[in-house]
């Protein structure tokens, strides 16, 4: 578990570096597709395509976060009426649903990663790759963070009936 923690401290430091660059470099294209549309009356091409694929990144990463902050929007109508401990089930089931879906992003996203190597893209002339490698890359920090979470709720849940009996 301890290497678990070490790995999640990793990813965040990893993940929140990532993120402000995304997010920098998103601003600034935008700012310079308006800057040079109307000012100077000639858009450049690049940067809407720039701000689309940091605007992914950003935006996978960003799922990374809310993962490891377990801050998803969620609905909790019916769960708010559980008793603690059905509660805690619930979010053990929630955990297992997160890790299939990064499970779903990692293969898959391999694949298509691995199929678009050679395409490039129109504008900036780069290969769709590194645009696709968001989801397998965000797909394993998704899937570290929920497996963390999935083993705290299960720990806490067996520390809970030690402490009853």
């Amino acid at each position: 578990m301890k290497f678990l923690d070490l790995c999640g401290r990793i990813m965040d430091r990893i993940v929140n570096f990532l993120i402000v660059i995304f997010f920098a470099m998103l601003i600034l294209s935008c700012v310079l597709q308006v800057f040079t549309r109307y000012v100077m009356n000639s858009a450049l091409t690049w940067t809407e395509e720039l701000a689309r694929f940091t605007f992914i990144w950003a935006n996978l990463l960003g799922a990374v976060f809310c993962t490891k902050k377990g801050s998803h929007a969620t609905v909790t109508a019916l769960s708010d009426f559980f008793p603690p401990g059905a509660k805690r089930i619930v979010q053990i089931l929630i955990q297992a649903l997160i890790l299939a879906i990064a499970v779903v992003m990692i293969r898959y996203g391999i694949k298509v990663t691995y199929l678009t190597r050679n395409q490039t893209s129109a504008a900036m002339k780069i290969s769709m790759a590194l645009v696709n490698a968001s989801v397998p890359f965000c797909g394993v920090m998704i899937f570290v963070h929920a497996l963390i979470r999935m083993l705290q709720l299960l720990f806490a849940t067996k520390a809970a009936k030690g402490g009853d009996a």
